[in-house]
């Protein structure tokens, strides 16, 4: 047998007992839905602008919108910026809040900048009057804190708000979220990720599920040979119910 074909099957072999392993740790889906595949884009704009002519219908089904960005990467920002730039005029936002701990919170042309930790009462009140008003509404806020992969966040707390303590009901209310995130190249580069793939069962900060998510798409993604300079390479998946991941570097 040839070494490329040996190298193929362990690589593939590989790939499929990472994605056993890190379902069976972390509850799971190993196949997440493809939405946008493997492209190359001119810039971030590009890739925002891609998400919404490719989830147009979800995008306008929708009242409520979390969109996820990595703090430090300006392109995210860029990137949910030209989704923004691309809703024709009668489907803009009305509002677009941005969390005040961004530190490239200009980039996004926004309504409203709050902190979304330390005003959680006040944002969920907002909230509540979004779904009670019907109004269009955008969040950007950091991808860990509105990803369903990610412990005792801002989603969770959002979740439990939203339920009537005195009816025993929840809010008639629907959202979806866009969490991005960069993603390693090459196996040698997963050490730096800034969402680690964290296996240790106390995992600190809660991230480690949507870290290993994110190393079992790049790990897919390895063997493509396809790299066109001066372009950014990303992603898309549906990795739940009402949550995509976007991978842009």
């Amino acid at each position: 047998m040839k070494k490329s074909t040996l190298a193929y099957i362990f690589g593939a072999s590989a790939v499929i007992i990472g994605g056993v392993y890190f379902a069976v740790t972390f509850g799971l889906k190993p196949k997440p839905i493809p939405k946008i595949s493997w492209s190359h884009f001119v810039n971030p704009q590009e890739f925002g602008s891609s998400v919404y002519k490719r989830l147009r219908l979800e995008i306008l089904g929708q009242n409520l919108i979390f969109f996820g960005v990595l703090p430090e990467r300006q392109d995210h920002y860029l990137a949910w910026k030209g989704l923004f730039d691309s809703l024709e005029n009668e489907n803009k936002f009305e509002h677009i809040i941005v969390d005040s701990s961004l530190p490239y919170k200009e980039l996004i042309p926004s309504t409203e900048v709050i902190s979304m930790i330390e005003n959680q009462t006040a944002v969920v009140n907002t909230i509540k009057d979004i779904i009670a008003s019907k109004k269009r509404v955008a969040i950007v806020l950091p991808t860990t804190y509105m990803s369903y992969l990610v412990k005792d966040n801002f989603n969770a707390l959002l979740t439990r708000s939203l339920y009537d303590q005195t009816e025993g009901r929840k809010f008639d209310v629907d959202w979806i979220t866009f969490s991005m995130s960069s993603f390693p190249i090459k196996r040698e580069d997963e050490h730096a990720m800034e969402i680690p793939c964290d296996t240790d069962v106390k995992d600190a900060d809660g991230s480690g599920a949507l870290g290993c998510m994110i190393v079992m798409k790049a790990r897919t993604l390895y063997r493509q040979k396809e790299r066109i300079e001066g372009k950014l390479p990303g992603v898309l998946d549906q990795i739940g119910t009402k949550e995509y991941l976007g991978l842009l570097n």
